[in-house]
């Protein structure tokens, strides 16, 4: 992938990363999943781990998008000093 690319998905991951929207529904995943776990209601593994790969998932997703803005952000300045 090159520089160009590199800041036009890192634009795209940066405006995902500031949507309110997407904010609230990965928060709300994740408290529901973990109060759930808390208050006993997965009553099997199964369930559990269920809740456990969601909280993972969201969070994973957090981060994969937050490494997509660093990485524009360090493109971004590598092309500004090469101007």
């Amino acid at each position: 992938m090159n520089d160009d690319e590199i800041i036009r998905i890192g634009r795209s991951a940066e405006a995902l990363l500031g949507s309110e929207a997407l904010r609230i529904a990965l928060d709300e995943i994740e408290r529901q999943k973990i109060e759930n776990w808390a208050n006993g209601m997965h009553r099997t593994p199964q369930e559990r781990e269920e809740a456990y790969q969601m909280v993972r998932a969201a969070r994973e997703f957090r981060s994969a998008i937050t490494t997509m803005v660093d990485r524009m952000k360090i493109s971004r300045d590598k092309v500004d000093r090469q101007r």
